[in-house]
């Protein structure tokens, strides 16, 4: 069983003149597959089709739907919908068993829940759809779920050995979820739309539903007939998120529009004084005169304004959504170089200006405790263990050697975490870890070093030779 403890890690980034908390590593990470779906949009079912889907039929076509209208009910979206027809598939495939495994003997129904106090009666674990319930309030309860590997959500609730069990199931869950959903959504009020926002643009609201969804917003501002800027709220291209106070989740709220502007058509963002622009992204933040009040001066709320036509790259529905998406790691070609682990940079190579003198040897990525840590290239595994005096660091370590003079090493695992041994050869995108808080560390997070004739180099320059990009 892997740890499952989620952490949330802040760190300090300046933007312009204004220096930001950003919340990451679990609700605003790099988002893995997740990230390209729009929360708040659930899937109606349809009539189950005859025949087979992705070799599933009859009765476990009928157990997906149930868990599909479970999931609508729970207030899934298509994302989590899907996750829970992955996560039965790869615990039953689809049927209602009334029998367990060696590993829990006493598991049952559709996702083998266990006889352990935590999933009701056995009544409960053999109805599909109480057990769907189950499952869906639970994974509910796992912040930042959206923001993980379908894989690594799923196992986060059902807490199996090997956290990437459910990544098999993930392509054809999504062909059943596709072929068993209706055109229409599950919201009478308007389709997947959480947020009254009046006649905005699909696009509007579609960024509104998102944000809005990701950072549990209650109030959002969209179409003023009312307002000034005729290209924005009264034409239906604009929104505010209302956070009054709470400066830090509009500081992430922003952060998050800006690392995804484009895929969001994002045009400009108006925040505490100061505008940011897509355009003129390298000019970062440049300050606004003053208008008087909090308001006018967008200190209680982060403004958005979207392009009048969509970017070439925004979605279209969750259905095409979860069409382009892959639940399992990109695991290159032998030969290649890939980013250690899915989560943004936290703490850069150089001088820690902020702590004092020291001089952090390598990068840092927010990630929750159980994200998967891969091999950066082909190489052969030189050290696996706890602390490396010699390298200076701490926790468990892995360091592999990809000949030529190049080493990378990782850190902070927990032992039984440690997915590979000294001697072993391993190739680009391998498991080798999954990421922990141990050793000198305070959350969890993934130290990624890169060493050229045994001095430490900064990683980012050094991938990005290498044709990857970190963060």
């Amino acid at each position: 069983m892997k740890k499952t403890a989620v952490a949330v890690c802040t760190v300090l980034a300046v933007l312009g003149g204004f220096v930001l908390v950003l919340f990451v590593g679990t609700g605003l990470s790099r988002p893995a597959p997740a990230g390209v779906c729009t929360p708040g949009t659930a899937l109606a079912v349809g009539d189950v089709p005859d025949g087979q889907i992705a070799g599933y039929s009859g009765e476990q076509l009928a157990n997906a739907a149930t868990i599909m209208r479970v999931g609508a009910e729970r207030g899934m979206d298509a994302w989590g919908q899907t996750i829970g027809v992955m996560t039965a598939m790869g615990e039953s495939g689809l049927r209602v068993l009334d029998r367990g495994d060696a590993a829990g003997p006493d598991s049952r129904g559709l996702f083998q829940q266990r006889d352990n106090g935590a999933w009701g009666t056995y009544a409960d674990r053999m109805d599909p759809a109480r057990s769907a319930a189950m499952f869906f309030d639970a994974l509910n309860k796992i912040e930042g779920w959206r923001d993980l590997q379908p894989t690594l959500a799923a196992n986060r609730v059902q807490r199996n050995a090997d956290p990437l069990h459910y990544a098999d199931y993930w392509d054809a869950a999504v062909q059943v979820v596709t072929a068993l959903s209706e055109t229409d959504t599950t919201d009478d009020r308007a389709p997947g739309h959480r947020y009254d926002l009046g006649p905005v643009k699909p696009h509007t609201q579609a960024l509104a539903e998102e944000v809005g969804a990701r950072f549990d917003l209650a109030e959002i501002g969209g179409y003023r007939d009312s307002a000034v800027d005729a290209g924005g709220h009264p034409a239906g291209l604009a929104v505010d998120f209302m956070t009054h106070d709470d400066t830090a989740t509009g500081d992430a709220i922003v952060s998050y529009l800006i690392a995804h502007a484009d895929r969001l058509s994002v045009d400009y963002i108006i925040w505490r004084q100061a505008i940011w622009r897509t355009a003129e992204a390298d000019k970062g933040w440049q300050p606004m005169a003053d208008r008087g009040s909090d308001t006018a001066n967008h200190l209680d709320h982060p403004h958005v304004n979207v392009t009048p036509t969509p970017s070439a790259n925004a979605e279209t529905g969750p259905l095409d959504c979860l069409a382009a998406t892959t639940a399992g790691p990109a695991g290159p070609a032998t030969g290649q170089w890939v980013a250690p682990v899915d989560g943004p940079i936290t703490s850069p190579y150089g001088p820690r200006l902020l702590f004092g003198s020291s001089f952090h040897a390598g990068t840092d990525f927010g990630a929750a405790c159980g994200t998967p840590i891969y091999a950066a290239a082909d190489g052969q595994v030189t050290y696996a263990g706890g602390p490396h005096p010699r390298l200076g660091l701490t926790g468990h370590v892995i360091v592999i050697d990809h000949g030529d003079g190049i080493q990378t090493s990782y850190n902070h695992m927990y032992a039984s975490d440690l997915l590979t041994r000294p001697g072993q050869h391993v190739t680009a995108g391998q498991l080798i870890a999954v990421v922990g808080n141990d050793g000198n560390s305070t959350n969890c997070h993934l130290h990624f070093a890169v060493y050229v004739n045994g001095e430490h180099t900064d990683p980012e320059p050094f991938m990005a030779t290498q044709g990857t990009r970190l963060g």
